[in-house]
């Protein structure tokens, strides 16, 4: 019985060494490869325009308590105004900040910045405040 032979299976190929090749490859050819240092790349960047501000355009606060009352603080002064005189205070003033109380209806403060708005100022902000 010795005739007959078990036949072998094919055996795997262990892919170990093949991955340090690999690697070693890798670091090869980064080591050796020559980076161009001299390119560069052409942008073409804006050029910016500094305008000259004037210290007369100082923000202006406009503050509306609970009870609709208007005051306006401006250079660290608080004093009362009308909501019908606020065109008139706004004449060349480029920043406005409106404080309000957080009760205060929508609207209130709705129409006043559009009053603002329509006085030609650019920046406008709005806070709310207890």
């Amino acid at each position: 019985m010795g005739r007959f032979r078990k036949k072998r299976g094919i055996t795997p190929m262990d892919m170990t060494p093949f991955i340090d090749i690999v690697f070693l490859l890798i670091i090869f050819f980064m080591v050796s490869t020559t980076f161009n240092k001299y390119g560069n790349i052409d942008i073409d960047l804006p050029s910016a325009n500094v305008e000259n501000t004037n210290q007369d355009n100082k923000s202006i606060e406009i503050i509306i308590d609970k009870n609709g009352k208007y005051f306006i603080n401006k250079d660290g002064q608080t004093t009362p105004i009308e909501i019908e005189n606020l065109g008139a205070l706004l004449q060349g003033v480029k920043e406005v900040t409106i404080s309000g109380d957080k009760e205060l209806k929508y609207q209130v403060i709705m129409d006043t910045v559009s009053k603002v708005k329509n006085a030609g100022v650019e920046n406008l902000g709005i806070n709310f405040y207890e």
